[in-house]
Order: C-alpha cells, then structure tokens, then sequence
C-alpha cells in the first residue's frame, strides 16, 4: 500500500472511531435526558415517529419507519395506549387501525424536542453554519454509499439462497 493511500486508510479508520464515539455519548446525553419523560427508550422513539408520520399514521407504516415487525409495534402500542399516551381507532377503509398521539403523548414529544433542541445547541456550539452544512452532506453521502453496500449484500445473499434451494 503506498504511504499516500495508508494514510487515507488511517484518517478513514481514525474518523470512523470518532464518529461512533460521539454517537454513542450523544446516545447517553440524550437517554439520561429523557429519562424523566417517564417513557422506555424504544417507547419515546415510537412515540416521535408517530409524531413524524401524522395524526393518521397506521401500524404498517410505523412498523417499516421503525424497521421493527408489525407485532413489535403492536405490542409497543399496547403498551403506550394503556399509559394514556396513543391512541388507535379504524383507519378510513376499515381494517387499518390509525395512530395517533393523545394529549399526554403530545407533551413527552414537545419535552423530548425541547431536549433535543439544547443538545443540538450545545454540541454544535462553536462549529460554523458552513460546517454544519459540510457535515450533513458527507453524513447523506455515506448514507448513500452504506444503503448501496447494504442493498448489494441483500441480493448477494439472496442469490446464494436461491443457488442453495436449486442445488436440493
């Protein structure tokens, strides 16, 4: 390896190992925060996602949201209906039920973004709206790559599930 692409190599590694330390304190912060919302850390997530999709989001499309099964979901608004924080009614065609955040419910989103709000603030304290920017848009170019690598890995898998099942 020439030293020019070892040193590549290295500040990649190097930028890598940061990245996952800074999301994992900022995962701390934020838990040790919102720790007094009175809701499980998988709960206040559904609860924002929620939040996100509307006043009619329904289980499928939280369950794909959250990229967790449909009986999770259930199971979390379960859960979270019988603290008085969602609600599910029929969805418009009858079978689909519809989710959606009771006044209860509201008030631990609107404390968890205020939450939110002071932790962006404080961790991007002295960083540059420039950067910011610089940041987000290498943050969607490695997102893109890893849901290209992730897309790959899925179809190689699959062909090779596919090779087995015709060797049988």
């Amino acid at each position: 390896m020439e030293p020019v692409e070892h040193d590549r190599t290295q500040r990649i590694r190097e930028d890598i190992d940061v990245f996952i330390r800074v999301m994992r304190l900022h995962h701390r912060i934020v838990e040790k925060r919102i720790d007094g919302c009175g809701v499980h850390h998988s709960q206040h997530r559904m609860l924002m996602k929620i939040f996100r999709l509307g006043k009619s989001a329904s289980q499928k499309e939280l369950a794909a949201a959250m990229e967790v099964s449909p009986a999770c979901v259930a199971r979390m608004l379960k859960q979270l209906n019988a603290a008085g924080l969602v609600e599910k009614s029929g969805g418009a065609d009858g079978r689909c039920n519809e989710i959606s955040l009771l006044p209860a419910g509201n008030q631990v989103v609107e404390d968890s973004r205020t939450i939110f709000h002071e932790i962006g603030d404080e961790m991007f304290d002295g960083v540059s709206s420039d950067e910011i920017e610089a940041l987000g848009n290498i943050m969607g170019k490695l997102l893109d790559n890893l849901s290209r690598m992730e897309g790959r890995e899925a179809e190689a898998a699959l062909a090779d599930l596919e090779g087995d099942d015709r060797a049988k």
